[in-house]
């Protein structure tokens, strides 16, 4: 095991190197995604597809994508994830308890923490009943350890409608963030975060932001309090379409875009994901989510 310190931090965080994928497969029959309430035995496999994605290459340059995201996700009884399959267009993961790999609770039980049975690959999704999640989740991956292969981030769901979103009004949507982040040293953590996102329909604007972000190493490693990457930005709802984009920036200075899309019949939650980089600063991925 090596000791690698935060660049931010004076805290040491143990976790072992390594890259690439699991190679573990479920045979599984899927149904596909409605609402968390609708899949009814635990460990049933849902799939989902026409997620927003972002993917993070090794030089810190970044690529999004609206509906090119796909996922398989089954949800144990005991509210973490018991196999996680999930794309998007240039790179795929797969973690399953049954095959040998690691999915155990972390970041206070807010989300699944990965890690395949080689230690190559890590990932970090969020679990939906710790936030009331009724209609989406949202998730990262990307090397264990030193980071060889790039970064990648979902968010899936039941998609509003355009019908179904709201013209006017002003919600605050409360919920979480997980990500993936690379320090300058090319060393990686997953990380947690709480998210507010207060939406004006009658503007078509979204204030969003996250705050108490934590970082850990390994799936077992310590939490370690992480403010530089807190997020912000001011995001638009496109105009016909469910669609919300925009730029955001970390504390850190880190900067980069932000995708998403309202779930629920009604908009009754919002979800994306965001990408970030900054000169000798790292990048950071990941996955957001709230309910109003």
């Amino acid at each position: 095991m090596k000791k690698v310190a935060l660049v931010f931090l004076p805290i040491l965080i143990s976790a072992c190197a390594g890259g690439g994928n699991s190679s573990s497969t479920s045979s599984a029959s899927t149904n596909a995604f409605t609402s968390w309430s609708a899949t009814i035995a635990a460990n049933a496999p849902v799939s989902f597809t026409s997620g927003s994605t972002s993917t993070m290459a090794l030089d810190g340059t970044f690529a999004q994508t609206d509906a090119d995201g796909s996922a398989t996700l089954a949800l144990g009884g005991n509210g973490i994830f018991s196999s996680i399959s999930a794309s998007t267009p240039t790179n795929s993961v797969v973690f399953n308890a049954a095959n040998g790999d690691s999915l155990q609770s972390g970041f206070f039980q807010t989300s699944t923490i990965a890690l395949n049975k080689s230690e190559t690959t890590i990932g970090v999704f969020t679990n939906p009943t710790y936030y009331g999640f009724e209609y989406q989740t949202y998730g990262a991956w990307g090397s264990y350890g030193n980071a060889t292969t790039s970064a990648n981030a979902i968010s899936v769901g039941s998609a509003t409608p355009v019908t179904g979103i709201p013209a006017t009004g002003s919600y605050v949507f409360n919920g979480g963030a997980s990500g993936y982040y690379t320090d300058p040293t090319k060393f990686s953590y997953v990380t947690n975060a709480n998210m507010t996102a207060t939406v004006s329909f009658d503007a078509r604007t979204v204030s969003f932001s996250t705050t108490g972000t934590n970082v850990s190493g390994s799936p077992s490693g310590s939490v370690i309090a992480a403010p530089d990457l807190n997020l912000a930005g001011t995001l638009s709802i496109a105009a016909g379409a469910n669609k919300i984009s925009g730029v955001v920036t970390t504390v850190g200075g880190m900067t980069g875009n932000a995708n998403g899309k309202f779930y629920g019949p009604a908009a009754n939650e919002v979800g994306g994901t965001y990408a970030v980089s900054g000169s000798n600063l790292g990048s950071f991925v990941g996955g957001f989510g709230g309910k109003r």
